[in-house]
């Protein structure tokens, strides 16, 4: 039989040999062509990452909007109000999808309606809104006159959605019929996607995903993607300190660029230029050098100088954005960039070391396996001790001697574990295997609802029966009891002789104890009554249950020595709930509960308030109470 270290060690050195010497040999041919790999692996993880936010917020989006344009609080009317249904499921979506710069409806009638989110705008931006320092969102609202006007009322609200300002241009000149987002929508009948183009209110370049209205109106339900954070984003993932990552469309609008915001702002103040920036402005540079290369090519790639002695790589893919928007995108990486990270592709080589040492496999896979079952099924032994599982009839056996000792170990005490748990609690041996219970002597004060139980008569059953035949009843009546206790969370604390003691709150705290231990006495009480049913057909005498509940302050912890100990409750509350119960006798009743269990829940149950007594052994009266069911 092989020890666990020997054979592990033997198995993982030959391995490592084999492929360290494979290594070396690879490592000699890679190396040469490591810094144009690292370049071309970083520029497609930034193509990849890029374009993918760029198409996942597009569809993300696109989803919103086909949703939306089909809810009846947009769809089933053109008439707008500043308290409208739509209005709050606009916000709604602004606040789950933080991409969107604004969310609005056009309808066939020329009515408006817009939510923008204000925070994120520039200064510029939010002084075109005429905002308010503290205004989170803008409401716009398009409602035509009977003149054919469309004045514009814009409403702020704070952070909290209360209203801090409005304003009404009458004047606002906007059309929503007129816009390309609404009658290109409209003419396709189809989701649409713009090409990108300046925001009307606010001068930012947006792109525009919008949806025709499926409802008892026309119209077009539209949300804007902003550019201007998206360029940002774009930037940050160029590949490499000195790379650089431009995206155009088909129309050679540009989407982003590392001067992305200049170039905006020169197009729209200067008049000779386009409402946004073109790739037909850059006409310098390595840049322009490649778009002029890519003219009329799904792909072009290669390699170029920066004038300086800089060697670069570009590349330049076409990608789709809807079934009728494409754009390109164009990458640069400067190859000194990657020199320093040449080591990390010496994974290539050692992903090749493992193909060639595949002739090892076959051994270490069977050898890896038979190790690997056997110390799965300790480990699943493991997790069902903290589940009081029962043990399996074999332990776990193997040919490392280890593994062997362990399984018949992990055995050995999940039977340990799971014996124990029926003289214990089990939610005291889960405290003591997860050491969320002390195993030292001694408690802590704290509330606990307390039930005791007792069968009438016991001791005159007890007389007549056959000692065999009362054991067998005797549990019996103690599994039902036992069963329904458990079901409400209950810690069932012992059995005295015909008795059994509860308590909640204690090992672990719940919120609810009191009407837990109440729906237990009801469930066991019926538990009994079905119970005695049976034990009458099979000839035996009946198990009358009384029970007596009280709720209070008790030292809940372990009693006893430090052999032999107890986890319980002591104290007043504790023997008050005994009490009560011995009380059902004299007021002939089957459950009694304190006036503190009425208290808490008078409302849950139906209860019969009986006269005030003083129990044997207390000096204070107390009122008790009989407990006949839950309320309906």
């Amino acid at each position: 039989m092989f020890t666990f270290r020997t054979s592990i060690t033997f198995a993982v050195m030959s391995f490592v040999v084999a492929l360290t010497l494979l290594l070396v040999a690879i490592q000699l041919r890679s190396l040469r062509f490591a810094t144009r790999e690292a370049a071309s692996a970083y520029m497609d993880a930034t193509s990849t990452k890029v374009l993918g936010r760029l198409q996942g917020e597009l569809s993300t989006i696109s989803s919103l909007v086909h949703v939306l344009a089909t809810s009846s609080s947009v769809a089933d009317s053109n008439e707008r109000s500043e308290t409208g249904r739509a209005i709050p499921l606009f916000k709604a979506a602004l606040q789950e999808f933080p991409q969107m710069d604004s969310i609005y409806a056009g309808f066939e009638n020329g009515a408006w309606l817009q939510v923008r989110r204000i925070r994120g705008l520039t200064e510029e931006q939010r002084e075109s809104l005429r905002a308010p320092a503290n205004a989170e969102i803008a409401i716009s609202l398009i409602r035509p006159t009977m003149d054919g006007d469309l004045p514009l009322r814009r409403i702020f609200q704070d952070k909290q959605g209360n209203e801090i300002g409005e304003l009404d241009l009458w004047k606002y000149g906007y059309d929503p019929r007129k816009r390309s987002w609404y009658w290109a929508t409209m003419q396709a009948d189809n989701p649409y996607i713009s090409e990108p183009y300046l925001s009307y209110s606010i001068g930012a370049p947006v792109i525009t995903v919008s949806a025709p209205l499926r409802g008892k109106v026309l119209g077009v339900l539209a949300a804007d993607l902003k550019l201007d954070t998206f360029s940002e984003f774009v930037q940050a993932q160029r590949p490499g300190e000195h790379g650089t990552v431009m995206i155009f469309d088909q129309a050679g609008s540009i989407i982003a660029h590392p001067e992305f915001s200049d170039l905006v702002t020169n197009a729209m103040t200067h008049p000779a230029q386009s409402s946004l920036p073109s790739i037909d402005e850059i006409n310098t540079g390595m840049m322009a050098s490649v778009i002029r290369g890519s003219y009329n090519r799904d792909s072009y790639e290669g390699s170029i100088d920066d004038g300086t002695g800089k060697g670069f790589l570009f590349r330049v893919t076409k990608f789709a954005l809807g079934e009728r928007y494409n754009g390109s995108i164009l990458l640069l990486a400067a190859q000194d960039d990657f020199v320093q990270n040449v080591r990390r592709l010496q994974f290539t080589g050692l992903v090749l070391a493992m193909l060639v040492g595949a002739a090892f496999l076959p051994i270490v896979w069977m050898f890896g396996s038979q190790m690997s079952r056997s110390i799965q099924r300790v480990t699943a032994q493991a997790r069902q001790l903290q589940t009081l599982s029962e043990p399996e009839l074999v332990p776990v056996t193997s040919y490392i001697k280890e593994i062997h000792a362990l399984g018949s170990t992990m055995n050995l005490a999940q039977r340990a574990i799971w014996s124990f748990a029926h003289f214990v609690p089990k939610e005291i041996v889960r405290g003591l295997i997860e050491n969320s219970i002390s195993t030292r002597l001694g408690g802590v004060k704290q509330e606990v609802t307390l039930v005791f139980t007792d069968v009438q008569g016991f001791t005159t059953i007890a007389e007549a029966a056959d000692p065999d035949v009362l054991m067998r009843q005797t549990s019996r009546y103690f599994s039902a009891m036992t069963a329904a206790f458990l079901a409400e969370g209950g810690t069932v604390d012992k059995f005295i002789g015909d008795a059994v003691m509860v308590f909640w709150n204690a090992p672990n705290p719940q919120a609810d104890h009191v009407a837990r231990a109440c729906r237990a006495v009801l469930a066991a009480k019926a538990a009994g009554e079905r119970l005695n049913v049976e034990f009458e057909a099979d000839g035996l005498k009946p198990f009358i249950t009384r029970f007596g509940i009280h709720v209070g302050e008790a030292v809940v912890g372990n009693l006893g020595s430090s052999e032999r100990m107890n986890y319980t409750a002591l104290g007043n509350t504790v023997n008050l709930a005994a009490r009560l119960e011995g009380l059902n006798k004299d007021t002939r009743t089957t459950i009694l509960v304190s006036e503190d269990v009425y208290s808490r829940v008078e409302s849950l149950f139906k209860f019969r308030a009986l006269d005030a007594v003083v129990a044997k052994g207390m000096t204070r009266e107390t009122r008790i109470f009989e407990l006949v069911g839950a309320s309906t």
